[in-house]
């Protein structure tokens, strides 16, 4: 898996009026230690018309444990977490959610790191000081 290498695919529901098509905002898990960064990626993430943030957490904790209550499409997760980094979660809340996709956030995508996120049932990886750049790119249309 290389980072932000899959297209971000949106779920479409028929329209009951002549065959038209709407867009289902996935709901999503947003994880991330830094209450301002936190804050940040919420603020961004609530204008966009494919995303719905169904809840936020500072820990990896809060984030297992949400994310059994609320059961998002997507989680979008620091990779450097306290008490449990966000790849072990990655990996707990796949076994737990497995249709879950997982959207690392790093500052540092090294190769060793992206072998990692892979292994760990991540859906892709985003390099944190491009993170709107490349958000938009995984939520580009097919």
């Amino acid at each position: 898996m290389s980072a932000v290498t899959q297209n971000f695919s949106e779920s479409k529901i028929q329209s009951p009026k002549a065959g038209a098509t709407e867009r289902v905002k996935k709901r999503m898990l947003v994880v991330d230690d830094s209450e301002t960064v936190l804050h940040m990626i919420c603020t961004l993430l609530e204008h966009h018309e494919l995303v719905e943030v169904a809840g936020k957490a500072q820990n990896s904790l809060d984030a297992i444990e949400l994310a059994r209550k609320l059961s998002p499409d997507l989680l979008l997760i620091d990779a450097e977490l306290p008490e449990m980094s966000g790849l072990r979660t990655s990996l707990v809340l796949s076994q737990l959610l497995p249709g879950l996709r997982t959207i690392l956030m790093t500052m540092d995508p090294e190769k060793q790191f992206l072998e990692a996120s892979a292994g760990c049932g991540a859906y892709a990886v985003i390099y944190k000081p491009k993170f709107l750049q490349e958000l938009t790119t995984l939520f580009a249309e097919d």
